[in-house]
């Protein structure tokens, strides 16, 4: 337990200590403005310099899909047309060789909200559990490979991805268009770091899903609160960078990444440097993400990426590319996203509900524990303890 007696003292420091940072960050921001303004004034330079350094910088950068010097409204709300927003969300249990018995579980919550026709929302939860060897030590690249919390949080996301279709699909049978939304990026960051046999088959089942979609027209978004990603700003730094030729390695391979001439913009996030320049029911121009991992998807289907101003906040807004080919479908969605914020108060109500569903408490891990030593114990598979270590955990002598 916390002893706030301690803690106190460091919690006082807080606001004296980071003064001279949030001083910093203020420049930062300012410095960031300015290379944003003049980016701006100067796109053809901005896009060709972009163009010609991509392959050199240490960090991915984003293509411009649209011209970036005006913002892109997003119309009124059309509430006449009907419309069916399904959104889901997951969490999980993870696998502990402390417990009782070894397994995990994922927990994906959806919600199918339906606005002008006469269909009632649908609120569901659906667990799964993986229990088996087969779950446990799952065959990549012929080889058995120990799980672990990157592995459980990638099987999470897919499944996410994969509900999302299949409900999508069913939501089409109301008679109303459906919207997509998944909460968090599509972008599978982590699944990098996995073999190369688990990345082959990941983007397989991602394919099939995302195809499913664009197949039934169904447009989908991954819909990011309070997003710390810096996409256009990599792209301004460089655009700043003093070299007529962008090589990090060449230029600032001995340096710390503070002391680049570029960082004077860094640390920032997107969604602080447009936030002064985007109106309420405005977006940027749409940006195709430079990371490396959509690069092995196919092109109607890599992840773009805009900054919407829903009012409350600027949310990044996450698409695959073929949306960006049928403005009317996008300009739509949007709309529903934007109807959904304003419902739902701040955040999509449908993914609130969404969230709320899949969400897993402590009591409920107690009691799903409980339930697996149950059925152990009925099988007569006894005796069936829990480490010493978590048992201690649980109790104390003194």
């Amino acid at each position: 337990m916390l002893d706030f007696r301690k803690l106190i003292q460091q919690i006082e420091q807080v606001g004296t200590e980071g003064l001279p940072t949030a001083l910093s960050k203020k420049e930062t921001l300012e410095a960031g403005e300015a290379a944003y303004i003049s980016a701006i004034a100067n796109q053809k330079t901005f896009v060709e310099k972009l163009e010609s350094n991509r392959a050199f910088t240490w960090w991915p950068t984003a293509i411009p899909l649209e011209p970036i010097d005006k913002n892109i409204p997003v119309g009124k709300d059309t509430t006449a047309k009907p419309v069916t927003v399904v959104a889901v969300d997951g969490s999980q249990i993870m696998p502990s060789h402390h417990e009782i018995h070894t397994c995990f579980l994922l927990n994906i919550g959806s919600a199918i909200i339906s606005y002008g026709i006469k269909a009632p929302p649908v609120l569901d939860t659906e667990p799964r559990l993986y229990h088996t060897d087969e779950d446990l030590y799952p065959l990549v690249d012929r080889r058995r490979m120990h799980i672990d919390e990157l592995y459980v949080s990638l099987e999470r996301q897919i499944l996410e991805l994969e509900k999302l279709a299949e409900l999508s699909l069913q939501s089409l049978l109301r008679g109303a268009p459906v919207v997509a939304l998944l909460d968090g990026s599509l972008i599978p960051w982590s699944v990098e770091k996995m073999p190369g046999g688990y990345i082959e088959a990941y983007l397989k089942r991602m394919t099939e899903a995302l195809e499913t979609m664009h197949d039934a027209g169904v447009p989908l978004f991954g819909y990011l609160s309070n997003s710390r990603s810096a996409d256009l700003v990599n792209d301004l730094r460089v655009y700043i960078c003093p070299y007529e030729s962008s090589h990090c390695r060449d230029h600032c391979g001995q340096l710390n990444e503070e002391d680049f001439p570029c960082s004077q913009i860094w640390p920032l996030s997107d969604r602080q440097l447009v936030a002064k320049s985007l109106k309420y029911a405005e977006r940027t121009a749409a940006f195709l993400s430079g990371a490396s991992v959509t690069k092995l998807m196919r092109a109607e289907q890599r992840i773009c990426f805009s900054y919407f101003n829903v009012g409350n906040e600027v949310a990044r807004i996450e698409f695959p590319r073929w949306m960006l080919d049928h403005k009317e479908l996008l300009e739509s969605a949007l709309q529903a996203v934007k109807s959904q914020v304003r419902k739902g108060m701040g955040y999509p109500v449908c993914l609130a509900e969404a969230h709320h569903l899949a969400v897993i408490r402590g009591g409920d891990r107690q009691k799903f524990f409980e339930l697996v030593a149950r059925q152990l114990v009925q099988l007569g598979l006894k005796p069936v303890t829990i480490s010493a270590k978590e048992s201690k955990k649980r109790k104390s002598f003194i």
